[in-house]
């Protein structure tokens, strides 16, 4: 039998030779309920931003680094240490806003506004 497989018992249940338990409403450790908008920690050393920050962190980015705009979202992503992906949709939300705006289709490169 290999080391995942089930063995079945008199009782019609059965028993794994991986010994691994699980329990039905368990929480994980990382798991913190908070009020809403607030930071939550969790045990890699991030943090969540609460809703409407990653706005913030951008502009204050692109603000401070002005001489090297227009940027992308993956220089801007490295620079903030946020995923490409995250800032990418920041980006085209700040530019629908007006505080950005679009310099180069392709890549995308966005210049404050």
């Amino acid at each position: 039998m290999s080391a995942t497989a089930t063995k079945s018992t008199a009782g019609g249940s059965s028993k794994s030779k991986a010994g691994g338990s699980t329990r039905k409403g368990s929480k994980s450790a990382k798991t913190k309920r908070t009020s809403a908008g607030a930071k939550v920690s969790k045990n890699d050393g991030g943090s969540r931003l609460s809703p409407g920050a990653l706005d913030g962190l951008v502009i204050g980015y692109m603000k401070r680094n002005r001489a090297k705009l227009p940027a992308t979202s993956g220089v801007v992503g490295r620079g903030i240490k946020r995923s490409p992906g995250a800032i990418a949709n920041c980006l085209e939300r700040l530019e629908k806003a007006g505080k950005v705006k679009l310099t180069n289709k392709k890549p995308r490169e966005y210049d404050l506004a």
